[in-house]
């Protein structure tokens, strides 16, 4: 299998989950590429199997259901059914509220773009508030959290 994970991270965090998800990929034996949200071009998502979505939380929720802008912008430049034969999955990072709002707003975002099979990953807190700082990082509780639901989404 050949996952893509796309993640959009200002202070390092989401990224810091992205590759122990991506690890947990490749201790099974699956293909995994990291792509950052700002950088992304459509078109290469064909070549996935399947695609893990990966935002901070922002702004507690309060705006815009916490999805990160460049995750929203990617999100919406997909058409409506260029995810139906692909697997999903999403996890969100927050600092002290809202992870799960985000989540759950990533799971109907992209059944809307057609995916049938979504896997609701983690939601780890880490970083600060409106990340003001760097803050707190992923607990290795956490990192391996985060890697098993690799594991779990290529098995």
């Amino acid at each position: 299998m050949k996952v893509g994970i796309l993640y959009y991270s200002k202070t390092g965090h989401t990224l810091a989950a992205a590759k122990a998800i991506a690890e947990g990929i490749k201790q099974e034996g699956s293909q995994v590429d990291i792509i950052n949200a700002n950088t992304l071009e459509i078109a290469i998502l064909k070549i996935y199997d399947g695609i893990i979505f990966g935002s901070p939380c922002w702004g507690g929720c309060i705006t815009n259901n916490g999805v990160a802008t460049p995750i929203t912008k990617a999100l919406n430049k997909l058409e409506k059914n260029s995810l139906k034969d692909k697997i999903a999955g999403v996890y969100t990072i927050y600092a002290i509220k809202g992870g799960e709002k985000t989540n759950k707003t990533l799971v109907n975002v992209i059944a809307k773009k057609g995916c049938k099979k979504i896997m609701e990953g983690p939601i780890v807190k880490a970083g600060a508030v409106l990340s003001i700082g760097k803050g707190s990082s992923i607990s290795d509780q956490d990192i391996q959290l985060l890697k098993h639901f690799g594991q779990s989404f290529v098995k």
